[in-house]
């Protein structure tokens, strides 16, 4: 199913010569709706799991990071935990796993992740505030739209757009800079 999917969008691109991404995101494909419904379970237990063992083990903002989270406009930073980890969670379910190499959601290169109000953020990024406005702007999109629904969003993009080209990734890289 998950090839299906993949070439499905690859010939309407083809076939209907349309270049803009954001046209498809608009109107997406009753197939790749149908193929996002299935997988947003798995997706979602993922990011809830992974949100609560940050704010299990995390810690909370200190006050230069609550400035930066108020700045960025959270309606409740105060749930906000920072896990510093060493290694960034993966997913287990090995159609997620598939997804996220294919779609380049995972890297060396990745610095942190966010879910709900979980951070996790490499220790070797803990004095980033360029990335912990960043990942702060994804807390914003989880309280705008809800977990789920910036699950399933998200999902949508990497399929659509790729991991590097998502819309929300692209507002936390445009936005963070003027958050410090």
């Amino acid at each position: 199913m998950y090839q299906k999917v993949i070439v499905l969008i690859a010939v309407i691109f083809a076939v209907s010569g349309c270049k803009d991404r954001d046209e498809t995101y608009a109107n997406p494909p009753q197939e790749l709706l149908q193929h996002v419904e299935r997988l947003l379970p798995a997706a979602e237990h993922y990011v809830r799991g992974n949100e609560a063992e940050a704010l299990e083990k995390g810690v909370p903002l200190n006050a230069n990071q609550l400035r930066i989270a108020s700045r960025v406009g959270l309606k409740s930073p105060d749930k906000v935990r920072v896990y510093y980890v060493d290694k960034l969670p993966f997913p287990d379910d090995p159609e997620l796993a598939a997804l996220a190499t294919k779609y380049g959601y995972s890297s060396p290169l990745t610095g942190a992740y966010t879910y709900g109000y979980g951070l996790w953020i490499k220790r070797s990024e803990k004095d980033n505030q360029e990335l912990l406005a960043h990942e702060l702007i994804h807390v914003r999109q989880a309280e705008q739209l809800g977990v789920r629904e910036q699950t399933k969003q998200y999902l949508l993009q990497l399929f659509i757009y790729g991991y590097r080209n998502a819309p929300m990734e692209l507002e936390a890289y445009r936005e963070a800079s003027q958050y410090l």
